[in-house]
């Protein structure tokens, strides 16, 4: 898929201008997400191009993200899908866990962690990022409040 045909399917499915130039720009290539399935290695956080349309437009976990208002992106290194927020906070980034999203609706097994993938993307590369939805519930302050994160609701 090229880039114009990504963004133009972008477009149509309701993610924001902005989100759809960091989707082209954070994207892993066929090639990444070959070199790191021969290496056995996580896949990149963000899946390509391909993927983030077949997991929108086909729902293979069967969680029914973009209903809610969400697209799956890609995944944490522990299969936690990684979404981009459509309807509440455009662009936000959020963790879905994986051990209950079949069983509970998606926003309730959700939780925000960036406000864009460029954060998330800096993050990471920083080092000390949450790695899952676990560890991002985890790291929020009991007052409810978060450094960077913004916790929806417990996975619990």
């Amino acid at each position: 898929m090229t880039a114009r045909e990504f963004a133009t399917w972008a477009s149509t499915r309701g993610i924001p201008d902005r989100t759809i130039e960091e989707l082209l720009q954070y994207a892993a290539s066929p090639e990444e997400m070959e070199e790191a399935c021969d290496a056995m290695e996580p896949a990149p956080p963000i899946y390509t191009l391909d993927d983030i349309v077949e997991m929108t437009d086909k729902d293979p976990y069967g969680v029914f993200a973009r209903a809610n208002g969400l697209i799956v992106v890609g995944g944490c290194p522990n299969g936690d899908p990684i979404a981009i927020d459509l309807a509440d906070e455009p662009g936000s980034v959020w963790y879905i866990c994986h051990e209950t999203m079949s069983a509970r609706p998606v926003r309730e097994v959700s939780i925000r962690v960036a406000s864009d993938l460029t954060e998330m993307q800096n993050g990471m590369a920083r080092g000390g990022f949450p790695y899952d939805y676990f560890d991002a519930r985890d790291r929020a302050r009991p007052s409810g409040g978060v450094d960077v994160l913004h916790p929806l609701l417990s996975c619990d």
